[in-house]
């Protein structure tokens, strides 16, 4: 990314001016776009830039920024407070940057300035609870904006310290590091239910999203998924509710796969409570390691979140891929069940005498399997076991009806039939294992073995099954 200088010009009442030199812009996903500049002392400064649009250039020669920190900007036009904890907790932001991010915020800003003859200087919110729920709600603003003094003493929680270089007509974030864990509604309200929280944890949570809007990343356990998850749901709720998802997706997302094998563990555990997640997020990683856990053991539902607050329409695509093992089943038990063994291009036959100890090899390996598949028909949680037998199967070896098993019973019904039996069970289970290829396939990133996985996970995910990504091929 290459960076240009250029000099900054002092204005005492700066005016918006289109900023027409785009070689000399940089732009990011959470920052406003950035003009770089050398002053004297080799410290990079940017006049602040939003919409397009940024402030003249500051023509004094010598130019130091007065320093200022996360949540509160003394330059901040949007003052937020709640009154949920002592001593209140409070922030003052910038509405050009609000408004840049979030919709909702934009949708209220402009309201209010529609609102007031000759538009507000200033902004109002406050976090309280409307009907049950905790959101923020517009005030209506009297006066002139109130001092916030920032104290160490708890008056104000300074959350993230996060400095920020200011002048009249500057901001530049220099340092960032975040504080810890994560709204809906109408334009003047924006509420949402964060279960089993607390209002400090609440509290914390808004602190991370308003960080997010000057490139502070949100803070996520890297000690534990399961805090992990609680806090990345969380985080994701206000974000979709403010419209500033695109904010956060990207931290949550490399937080959670830090962790690897855990993450896949756990999403075993939970996939309903995953695919929810995913969704927000926007994720196809988790969305297809979810799906096809939920797919490969439906009917069963063994899992803590219930099936009622997946959406219909996923419950509906898990039905489809279900049914969709269900008849690569149907086609393998068959095809197992007319297993034989081939003399000169055909099967043996019990006439051929010959042939005859190779056909009743035949014939058992077969009724073993029937047995089997009789059994596991007949089990209520049949979904459940059904992965983990074809699996066998295509492993082959001495997993199922092994050699040794297999001559003590034919010593005891025909001893003849022994010699055969090493090289023609051994083709047997070959042409078993070419069979249930498909079914035994997995494609999870969890080894299903070692995490004893029962059911079968060889459904295959493609765009048109995920739903953010459906809609972009309908539309191309």
């Amino acid at each position: 990314m290459s960076r240009s200088s250029g000099t900054l010009k002092n204005s005492t009442n700066p005016e918006l001016a289109p900023c027409t030199d785009a070689s000399k812009t940089h732009t990011g996903l959470a920052t406003p776009q950035t003009i770089f500049a050398n002053i004297h002392d080799g410290t990079v400064i940017s006049p602040y830039v939003a919409n397009d649009f940024r402030y003249p250039e500051s023509t004094s020669l010598m130019h130091y920024a007065p320093l200022e920190a996360f949540p509160i900007f003394q330059g901040g036009d949007v003052h937020v407070k709640s009154s949920f904890i002592d001593p209140p907790k409070q922030w003052r932001l910038h509405s050009a940057i609000l408004a840049r991010h979030s919709p909702w915020f934009a949708r209220s800003l402009q309201q209010e300035r529609r609102s007031e003859d000759d538009g507000p200087t200033w902004f109002s919110y406050t976090i309280e609870e409307v009907e049950g729920k905790i959101g923020l709600v517009r005030q209506q603003i009297t006066g002139e904006q109130p001092d916030i003094e920032a104290r160490d003493d708890g008056g104000i929680d300074l959350g993230t310290a996060v400095k920020v270089e200011e002048t009249d007509d500057t901001i530049l974030a220099t340092k960032e590091r975040p504080a810890s864990i994560p709204v809906s509604g109408t334009t003047r309200n924006a509420t949402h239910v964060l279960s089993g929280m607390n209002h400090s944890s609440t509290m914390a949570i808004y602190s991370q999203i308003f960080g997010t809007f000057y490139s502070i990343p949100p803070s996520i356990s890297t000690a534990s998924i399961a805090v992990a998850l609680t806090q990345s749901e969380q985080l994701a709720e206000i974000a979709q509710n403010l419209g500033c998802l695109h904010l956060i997706t990207s931290h949550i997302g490399n937080a959670l796969f830090s962790y690897r094998q855990s993450l896949f563990s756990a999403i075993k555990a939970d996939p309903a409570r995953w695919i929810l997640l995913s969704m927000l997020l926007q994720n196809d990683s988790i969305y297809t390691e979810a799906l096809i856990h939920l797919a490969g053991a439906h009917p069963c539902w063994p899992w803590p979140t219930k099936r009622t607050v997946v959406p219909g329409e996923i419950r509906r695509l898990i039905m489809t891929k279900s049914r969709a093992l269900d008849r690569l089943c149907l086609e393998a038990e068959r095809e197992l069940l007319l297993l034989t063994i081939y003399v000169r291009s055909k099967p043996v036959q019990p006439q051929e005498k010959s042939q005859f100890d190779t056909w009743f090899i035949v014939q058992n390996f077969r009724d073993i399997l029937a047995r089997e598949f009789n059994t596991l028909e007949n089990d209520r949680k049949k979904s459940m076991r059904r992965g983990a037998i074809f699996r066998k199967i295509r492993k082959g070896g001495s997993l199922y009806m092994s050699y040794e098993e297999m001559r003590r019973l034919m010593e005891r019904i025909m001893p003849s039939a022994v010699d055969n039996l090493s090289e023609d069970l051994t083709l047997l289970k070959k042409h078993a294992s070419g069979i249930v290829e498909e079914l035994a396939a997995n494609e999870l990133m969890l080894d299903v073995e070692a995490n004893h996985v029962g059911y079968l996970t060889c459904t295959k995910v493609g765009d048109e099954d995920i739903l953010w990504r459906a809609g972009q091929q309908s539309e191309a």
